[in-house]
């Protein structure tokens, strides 16, 4: 994703079994990046549906709650 490094995006884990992943993003973007992913309708022509489960400070805990 071009830019993404500009504001602290970074995909860190993608279970697609699940349809689960982990975004890391700073904290001063977060809620940016949440509104921008709910946005997103299609990837590719596919029809996607971007629903944030939980937000943390850690990817530590996150990880620990979602089992990815």
């Amino acid at each position: 994703m071009k830019g993404a490094n500009k504001i602290g995006l970074w995909l860190v884990d993608l279970d697609l079994e699940k349809n689960q992943g982990i975004i890391r993003c700073s904290h001063e973007t977060k809620e940016i990046i949440i509104t921008a992913v709910t946005l997103i309708r299609d990837i590719n022509g596919k029809r996607v549906i971007f629903s944030p489960l939980r937000t943390s400070g850690t990817i530590k805990s996150i990880k620990k709650h979602l089992e990815i």
